[in-house]
């Protein structure tokens, strides 16, 4: 339990975070959702929810899954900005790399859809609105029109060193795979650093929830770089994270030398995970590995759960909050995809996260 300092530090942050959280759509909402008979009824239902007030300005007849995407990964962002205004030092710095995702995602956006050679209008719509927190030069970025002239504008970001060192292997395959995974690992990395920074019960709560977030990332891109790039056993070792809370190079050379996912998660993960959903790997490992990653995401969900409750004045009960908003928003996406697609309820529950009846 924190002590009564902690209680006057987070007291401001958990009070905006519990009207919040009580806004999570709950188990009776859901069921709304998913007995909807199609894309508009679904979101109907949504427009009288508290995720109704971030569609409540827009055409709702009109939207498009892409379009409420958007809505709902700009709440997100909103949503850390708010808890970070109440916190100060390592705690909030924390906050800001988290916060740090949705930038790093609009970059990824940039460059692929210079790639596809998007017009700006198009491009527009699949970049988070970030508002004036960022300050990134993002409509000079939106005008470049080749990768070297994106990277050079971001020369004075922290971005610079790790583009800088993948854009040899970009000029050489003329893929964007090494710019991202770059991005990705140094964010990572910086991410991690920033939990190392606190102490106490602040560390031992980021641990849980941002840490347990990193080993269980590592792990799905050791196998999503085996069973779907293909990669050599030495590439994959390159193409992750070196140390993590509960990862190492062992365990990715091991994942790369083809090591069945489901002892990998119960030597790494205990009896909390659940490894029979994943199904027989050897089978099929390309629907083995959609299985593998579900079966992570229901992990860090059930964790980011627990997290949020009890004791109300800890950092685990923001970053609980927080985790619980992105599969919420995820989940989201989900459904409504399913109902384009003309998918029954069953089947859509399938792919969600949340996990709950």
């Amino acid at each position: 339990m924190g002590t009564g300092l902690d209680a006057v530090t987070y007291s401001a942050a958990n009070a905006r975070l519990r009207g919040q959280r009580a806004k999570l759509l709950d188990g009776e909402v859901w069921r709304d959702l998913l007995a909807s008979k199609d894309y508009a009824a679904a979101l109907d239902v949504l427009r009288r929810t508290a995720v109704g007030q971030v569609l409540s300005a827009q055409d709702v007849a009109h939207l498009t899954v892409e379009d409420v995407e958007r809505h709902l990964y700009a709440r997100l962002a909103d949503s850390h900005l708010r808890a970070m205004a109440f916190l100060r030092g390592p705690r909030r710095d924390l906050l800001v790399v988290l916060w740090q995702r949705f930038e790093l995602n609009n970059l990824k956006a940039l460059f692929r859809g210079l790639e596809q050679q998007m017009d700006i209008g198009r491009l527009r719509r699949y970049l988070t609105p970030l508002g004036d927190f960022s300050t990134l030069p993002w409509d000079a970025l939106m005008h470049e029109r080749t990768v070297v002239g994106l990277i050079d504008l971001l020369r004075e970001t922290h971005y610079i060193n790790p583009l800088r060192n993948a854009l040899p292997m970009y000029q050489r395959d003329g893929s964007l795979f090494g710019l991202e995974v770059a991005l990705d690992i140094r964010y990572y990395r910086d991410l991690a650093a920033a939990v190392n920074k606190l102490h106490g019960s602040d560390h031992r709560e980021a641990r849980r929830v941002v840490g347990t977030r990193i080993d269980l990332l590592n792990v799905s891109w050791a196998y999503r770089f085996r069973e779907y790039y293909k990669l050599s056993p030495e590439e994959i070792v390159n193409y992750t994270l070196w140390r993590t809370f509960r990862t190492d190079t062992a365990l990715v050379r091991r994942i790369a030398m083809g090591a069945d996912p489901r002892q990998v998660l119960r030597d790494l993960l205990g009896s909390d995970v659940d490894v029979e959903q994943i199904g027989d790997w050897e089978e099929d490992s390309a629907r083995g590995l959609i299985k593998l990653e579900m079966a992570l995401d229901r992990y860090y969900y059930r964790t980011a759960l627990r997290e949020s409750a009890g004791y109300p004045f800890r950092l685990g009960v923001i970053l609980g909050y927080l985790g619980l908003l992105q599969y919420e928003a995820r989940d989201l996406v989900t459904l409504l995809e399913g109902k384009t697609m003309g998918w029954d309820a069953a089947r859509i529950r399938e792919h969600l996260i949340r996990d709950e009846e």
